[in-house]
């Protein structure tokens, strides 16, 4: 596997790929790494934040209908997006940008100097500067980070318990994600987080996002990947079958969008279900084929796409 997958990754440094087979162990790959080397996965956390609010639905804390009112009461009064649903933010249909205008030249000169764009904010600032959105284009899909952010803190709020501890107790530690973690300050991190590279080659400093964890703060190994993967394939993780609810159906050959999972028709019969990431050290990519029930997990210290080669895998374009 190592010697196909060599090829295609040029300019990445430290890569650590995980390949799932229907009825076989997990099969690792390292370029540079090895399972248990932790990495940003970006907004691959989008994911585990759509867990979190499958899971809550399970418990009955939260339906896919409940509102940004009726978690947040009278602090909505006023509001435009008081009436979003859950189900909006987490299929990113709700009409909120995915920066806040407020802080788009932070969010550009972050960026520009590979420090982390949102830092700044806690969790009640993306509540406060989400409550203060009109929305644009709601009920069309288009990507947003600040829609997801608020879905997760919106589920924390709910549970009456933080984002991170969230996090550990409902998905991580019942998938044995040991690695697992959202540090939520760069004070938090662990000891072994290493700098990620932009696609130049600079070092970037730890994206760990504040109160924007749940769009994109999560870090993590490709052991644990493999457990949660396996977990949300077939359904025996919290949230269930998250990854199959769709809450926005696309146009016939366009995409549908489930609990924070992409649905593309990469073939006529059967969809490819993922997520990507990228922050500005760090790219990632999971997902898997329904027709073939094969998956992969692909994490990067570089911060180029993943995208290609681990959608050729997944479709046998590239024979490993």
């Amino acid at each position: 596997m190592t010697s196909a997958l060599a090829e295609h990754l040029d300019g990445h440094r430290a890569v650590s790929i995980v390949l799932l087979e229907p009825g076989s162990e997990p099969r690792f790959a390292g370029f540079g790494a090895d399972p248990e080397r932790r990495f940003e996965i970006g907004s691959v956390s989008k994911t585990f934040t759509g867990a979190l609010l499958a899971d809550a639905v399970d418990r009955g804390e939260v339906t896919y209908e409940t509102t940004v009112a009726d978690v947040l009461g009278s602090q909505a009064d006023g509001s435009d997006i008081a009436d979003v649903s859950l189900a909006e933010l987490a299929s990113h249909t709700a009409g909120i940008p995915s920066v806040a205008t407020r802080w788009l030249p932070r969010f550009f000169a972050s960026s520009f100097l590979r420090h982390d764009p949102y830092s700044a904010r806690g969790a009640e600032q993306v509540i406060a500067d989400a409550l203060a959105v009109s929305p644009t284009g709601r009920g069309e899909m288009s990507y947003s980070n600040h829609g997801v952010a608020l879905e997760g803190q919106l589920v924390a709020k709910a549970a009456g318990i933080p984002y991170e501890q969230l996090l550990a107790e409902r998905v991580a530690e019942p998938l044995g994600l040991t690695s697992t973690y959202a540090p939520i300050l760069p004070g938090k991190l662990h000891q072994d987080a290493h700098r990620g590279h932009t696609r130049a080659g600079l070092k970037a400093a730890p994206w760990t996002m504040n109160g924007a964890a749940p769009a994109g703060g999560i870090w993590s190994t490709g052991a644990d990947m493999a457990l949660y993967m396996q977990a949300v394939m077939d359904g025996s993780g919290p949230g269930g079958d998250f990854s199959r609810h769709l809450l926005h159906e696309g146009p016939d050959d366009g995409r549908s969008v489930a609990v924070n999972w992409m649905h593309d028709p990469i073939d006529e019969r059967d969809p490819t279900i993922w997520h990507n990431g990228m922050t500005s050290g760090y790219a990632s990519f999971v997902g898997w084929h329904e027709g073939t029930g094969r998956g992969i997990v692909m994490l990067s210290d570089t911060a180029r796409s993943l995208d290609a080669i681990a959608l050729q895998v997944l479709t046998g374009a590239v024979e490993l």
